[in-house]
């Protein structure tokens, strides 16, 4: 098979896709499934931080600078070699699983999101079955199939497909499908199998479709960036309430921690508040300052527990209610001082684009609560983007929140 090359198709959307991947330590390629690689990057077996940096910087070479899998294979071997990594099967075959599926995935996701922008003037997708020396037979079947982008048929299916698969979509027009005498197909409602997966931890049961592969049941581009929505569909889906629900992705095999898998306290301590609570506004107006004053200006990072910095700015964080303005001042603490923070993949139910959320919760004692008050802070991307208030009567509300992985604690 001959190298793999990606010299003449770099572009902004693959780019923006692979960088934006948090990563993720792994034992096996199944502690990391599906939906969650959309916003991950993993190498199986790769546990250390440093050497998964050195590896992700070395696949988006392919995106940034057109490297090649030769180019790739150069600093696979080196990366090896820095860290005395010992890893499953050949160099040869493991760098070429390793740069294939990473820049496949990213021009594929990259595709999606021009696509979708475009969906006015080019609703349909057209699948096209690449060069293989051993074709899948389901995937010559859906060669030239038309089915509309929006439809649900390609939540499975749009590629890649499997190990090595090289088929692709492009977008076409109405008039292209007139010209051409193509059928546009509105598939049935999937019925899915389940397949079993060996990991490590035992046998995994996963949902695909036949003729796709369960390691790739989900589609990349939809999980990045979702599907757009037309204004009509907005208001159906603020009406029904998808448009404000978020569901738990599935991790992988073994990878999923909870609070109890980890023995952590089921109750947490009572922290006694260090800033003073402000007073209690009835509009955006109002808010503002107290905002100002918590920030010490328009914008500024603040160092969480874990490390990261966070943007705080004051125009982001109008979107509080007023009536929460209170609990303002404890910001700061809340990211500085937690007792844990979570981190979990989550998909919106609406557009189908995945998240990758970090969770900061503390208890706090708040006014005449006698056993605290829970506040959980919620970043995404490095921003405040929520909080929620919990009662610490509410213990089964607030374990519900610590799943995922914990990223920092407290002894």
């Amino acid at each position: 098979m001959p190298d793999v090359e990606y010299r003449s198709l770099p572009f902004r959307e693959a780019i923006d896709f692979y960088q934006a991947k948090v990563r993720v330590p792994t034992r096996h390629y199944t502690d990391l499934m599906n939906q969650a690689h959309s916003k991950a990057f993993m190498v199986a077996g790769a546990m250390r931080d440093d050497m998964l940096c050195d590896f992700q910087e070395a696949v988006g070479k392919a995106l940034t600078e057109g490297a090649t899998l030769a180019d790739f294979r150069r600093d696979f071997d080196a990366i090896v070699a820095r860290y005395g990594w010992a890893y499953n099967g050949t160099p040869g075959w493991r760098s070429r699983v390793i740069y294939d599926t990473n820049v496949r995935t990213a021009y594929s996701a990259g595709h999606w999101q021009q696509m979708q922008a475009a969906k006015r003037m080019r609703p349909y997708g057209r699948y096209l079955h690449g060069p293989s020396l051993h074709p899948r037979e389901q995937h010559l079947a859906w060669d030239g199939k038309v089915v509309p982008l929006d439809d649900p048929w390609w939540d499975y299916r749009w590629p890649p497909n499997g190990w090595g698969c090289k088929c692709s979509v492009v977008s076409v027009s109405q008039r292209e499908v007139e010209r051409n005498g193509w059928e546009v197909t509105r598939p049935e409602p999937d019925e899915t199998i389940r397949v079993t997966v060996n990991t490590p931890d035992g046998p995994l049961e996963v949902e695909t479709v036949a003729g796709v592969d369960p390691s790739f049941a989900y589609n990349p581009g939809k999980s990045a960036t979702g599907i757009r929505l037309s204004p009509r569909m907005v208001e159906e889906a603020k009406a029904d309430g998808t448009w404000k629900h978020w569901r738990p992705v599935p991790w992988g095999a073994g990878s999923m921690e909870t609070w109890q898998s980890l023995g952590r306290p089921e109750k947490l301590p009572v922290d006694t508040m260090r800033a003073k609570l402000a007073e209690k506004v009835d509009s955006p107006e109002a808010l503002r300052p107290i905002l100002e004053r918590m920030i010490g200006g328009q914008e500024d990072f603040f160092l969480t527990a874990d490390g990261a910095p966070v943007l705080l700015s004051v125009d982001a964080l109008m979107h509080i209610q007023p009536r929460r303005s209170t609990f303002v001042p404890l910001i700061p603490e809340l990211l500085s001082d937690p007792f844990e923070v979570w981190m979990d993949f989550e998909e919106h139910e609406a557009t189908g684009r995945v998240e990758l959320k970090k969770r900061y919760i503390k208890l706090v004692q708040a006014g005449p609560r006698e056993q605290g008050l829970y506040i959980i802070v919620q970043v995404v991307k490095g921003q405040f983007t929520g909080w929620t208030f919990v009662p610490a009567s509410s213990q089964s509300v607030l374990n519900n929140q610590r799943r995922g992985k914990l990223v920092w604690s407290r002894k």
